[in-house]
Order: C-alpha cells, then structure tokens, then sequence
C-alpha cells in the first residue's frame, strides 16, 4: 500500500492551484472552440478529451472550494499527466507531440501532492502508455507503427523518469524550505508571545513600581510630618520641663532655706525653745526638700540636655586636686560605715580641658551611687592616662549590676530592682545625664559588673596635649590599686 505523507505546508498548494485551474481551463475552452472550428466530420474523441479535462478542472475547483487542497491537487496531476496520452486516441501516436505534455502533470505531483507522488504518478502514466500500445495489438490490429511506438514509450519512459526525479528533488527542496521556514516562524511567534507576555509583565511592573513610589512619597511625606510634629512636641516638652523645674526651685529653695534656719539658728525665734518632735519635723522637711532639689536639678539638667541648650563652659582644669575633692566629699557621704575609702591615681595627672561643674557633677553622682549601694567592703576612685586621653573610673564592692540590666540602667528613668534600690529611692536620670555630660565633653562612659561583687564606671575625657604631664609619684595603696588599673585597661 502506498504510503503518503501530509505536506508540511499546504499554502504552496493553495497558492499554484488556482491559476494552475485558470490556465487550464482557458486552453481547455481554447482547444474546444479550435476543434469545433477546424473538425468537419464532428469525432466524437476531441470533445471527450477536452470534455474530460474541464470536467477535472471543475472537480479540482470544487475540491479547492471544500479546502481539500491535496485531492484537488491529485486530480490536476493526473489530469495533466493522462489527459495527454490519452490523446493517442484521437491523433494517434507517430506524429502526436501532446503526449510529451504529460511531464506537466509529474512535475506538478511534487507541488499539489506531496514529495513522494512524482514518481507514483510518472509510473501510473507510463503504465497508460504502454497500455494504449499493447492492447489494441492484443485486440488484434495490425503492427503496424508498433516500433516507432516502442520508440516513443522508451523516450517517453526516460522523460517521464527523468522529471519524477527532478519533481521529488525539488519538491523535497521546496517542502522542507517550507518546513525550516514554518519552525523558524512558530520559534518567532513563541518568542513573540513571550516577549509580549515579558512586556506586559513589565508594563504591570512599571505601574506597580509607579504606584509604590506614590505612596512612598506619601509615606516620605506624613513621615517628615509626623517627625516635625514630634520634633515640636519634643522641643515643646523639654521647653516646659525647664521652664517648670526652674520655676519649683525658687519656692523649695524658700522652704530649705527656712527649714535649715529654724534648725540651725532657733535663736533667730527670740529664744523659743523647739521641741523633739518639732526639730525631727524640720529636718525631715529640709531632708524631703534637698531630695526633691536634687530631683528637680536633675529634671532640670535632662530638658537641658534634649534642648539642646546646655552649654558647657571649658577650661584647663588640673585633674588631681578634683579627684581629691571628691574623695573627701565621699568620706563625708560614707560616715561610719565599714567602708574602705580608696584612692586610686597617681599624684600627678594631666590638665584636662573640661566643665570642671560638669565633672564634679558626673563623678560625685558616681561616688554617690558607690557609697549608696556599698553597706561593707570598699569604694575606690581611680584614673590613669592613655595616649589620647584620661580615663576616671569609680569602683565599689557593692550589690553589682546583672548582664542584662548593664546597658538598660543608662536610660531614662531606669532602675534596677532590687533591695537596696528600694531603700534609696530616685530618678532614675543620674547615669544618663552623666553619660550625655560626658559625650558632650567627646568622651564616652561604660560600665563593669558582676552581681553580688561590685561594680566599676569608667568615663574618658580628652586630654589637654600641649600641657600634659605624666605622673611619677608612686600609687596609694600599691597592691590594691595596681589590681583595679589592670581591671579597667582591659576593658578600656
């Protein structure tokens, strides 16, 4: 069985097949007004023959109008291919030249049918012709031509070979152009449709990266709104806490000043004697009005600090006579606890560029928090000098700090809980104040703790270069000193 192969492409087809119809169907009704012009005896045979080809033309034209391009094509071939043979019928064979027509329809095979039919239809046409010499030679008619017939088969066998041949190569040539040319136009139309799908994902893109910035920009907007606004709440906040601080001081200065009269001078009174009860009335009166002083200062200083309006008033300042000022305020704050008192720096340091007022601030607020927290063992002052810099710390053998309360208590109104803490009630506001004091100066504070063992803060402040001096006078004590400057080198 003969098998056949769907063309890749049939639109080479539709494209020959309707002129190929025209052209024959003109020289079909040419060929008719010719015979009926120049035949006299009216055969019978011409207006079959030319009958025959118009009925094909039509037959292929209605194929064509169905969209059944390969059965219209295989007729045409055909048509073409036996239509001219057929005519030894009529003209006989010796002198008839139309016979050699029929290569139209093997040439044509490769075309409207597929690659493989030139050679069919070339086998099919020579098999007519070898048929129309013998039979009428079986029917017994004379032999007479029968070898210039013969001729003509060999010839016609060549030709029609030869143009089979010729049918399948190009056909195969045109099919697969066709072929590679429809791949390469499906590639295109997918890479045309991905492009079109990357487009219009990026047109999405692009809108929605649009509209993202929209209310980016919104959001950039209510931001600087927002922090305008908390920037005048904040600036409104620390104005009233300084206006409100500097305001209570003047009536509780008022209330100190009379409480520490009437207990030191009651002779102020014209003599009257206070009772017991009276002068405990005013000491705790004077005692609740410095704490709350001390409060408000700190309140005071904190507005100060987030306004931006504390201005610190630098001098060179030496460091030594400092220091031993505020060991002697400690001895005060110590009274007769069993608490050992230690001085830990050497005679001679440095000239410091400072806020003397500042320092004194940060380093009694330290020595303070030490004796506060220190019921027995030891409170140690100290400092030592680096390249750059001095760095003063504050030792105690107290309560100690927990890890995770270390960088907590330098904020805000920060405390740790505990007992000791209960009993000696504050703010909270001491350490942060003194660790911006200390920023302000361009130093910087930490702070060493283990609970249950003590603590240490450290602070640096910048040295004073064209009139430092190093200090060479031995430590006070040796062995307990040099054990709290190697604790804080390391850490420094």
């Amino acid at each position: 069985m003969q098998r056949t192969k769907t063309l890749p492409d049939e639109s080479l087809a539709a494209e020959v097949l309707p002129p190929l119809l025209i052209a024959v169907g003109i020289v079909a009704t040419a060929a008719l007004g010719i015979v009926m012009l120049i035949q006299r005896d009216m055969q019978a045979g011409p207006y079959l023959l030319i009958g025959g080809l118009i009925a094909s033309v039509w037959g292929a034209s209605e194929l064509l109008r169905r969209k059944r391009l390969r059965a219209a094509g295989t007729v045409m071939s055909y048509a073409l291919a036996l239509g001219p043979l057929l005519s030894i019928f009529v003209l006989g064979i010796d002198t008839n030249t139309l016979i050699y027509l029929s290569v139209l329809g093997v040439l044509t095979a490769g075309i409207l049918i597929d690659p493989e039919a030139p050679p069919t239809v070339a086998r099919n046409a020579l098999l007519i012709l070898i048929s129309l010499l013998i039979i009428p030679w079986l029917a017994g008619a004379p032999l007479t031509g029968f070898a210039s017939g013969l001729v003509i088969s060999i010839s016609m066998g060549v030709l029609l070979t030869a143009a089979a041949a010729l049918s399948w190569a190009a056909a195969y040539s045109v099919h697969g152009t066709i072929g590679w040319a429809l791949s390469a136009a499906q590639k295109s139309e997918r890479r045309e449709l991905l492009l079109r799908a990357a487009q219009r994902d990026l047109e999405m893109a692009i809108r929605e990266r649009d509209q993202l910035n929209d209310q980016l920009y919104s959001l950039t907007l209510e931001l600087e709104e927002a922090r305008a606004d908390a920037e005048a709440a904040y600036r409104s906040k620390a104005s009233f806490m300084a206006t409100m601080s500097h305001e209570l001081r003047t009536p509780l200065n008022i209330v100190i000043g009379f409480s520490s009269a009437m207990l030191d001078h009651p002779e102020m009174y014209e003599g009257a004697q206070f009772s017991d009860t009276l002068v405990v009335d005013l000491a705790e009166i004077r005692r609740s009005g410095q704490h709350l002083l001390g409060l408000i200062n700190d309140i005071l200083d904190l507005a100060r600090v987030e306004a931006g309006r504390l201005d610190l008033n630098k001098q060179a300042i030496p460091l030594a006579p400092l220091l031993d000022e505020m060991l002697r305020t400690a001895q005060g704050l110590l009274k007769e606890r069993p608490v050992l008192l230690r001085r830990e720096y050497q005679s001679a340091l440095p000239i410091v560029t400072i806020d003397e007022v500042r320092v004194r601030q940060v380093i009694l607020n330290l020595i303070s928090n030490a004796c506060k927290f220190t019921s027995v063992g030891e409170v140690g002052l100290g400092a030592r000098v680096d390249d750059q810099e001095v760095i003063i710390w504050v030792r105690d053998t107290g309560i100690g700090i927990a890890d995770s309360d270390q960088e907590r208590i330098f904020h805000q109104f920060e405390q740790v809980a505990s007992h000791d803490t209960r009993q000696h009630t504050g703010t909270g506001l001491g350490l942060s104040i003194c660790r911006w004091l200390v920023e302000l100066h361009g130093g910087r504070m930490w702070l060493e703790s283990e609970l249950g063992k003590g603590s240490i803060f450290s602070f640096t402040l910048p040295r004073l270069q064209t009139n430092n001096v190093e200090g060479t006078t031995p430590a006070l004590p040796g062995a307990r000193i040099e054990h709290s400057l190697s604790r804080t080198r390391s850490h420094g």
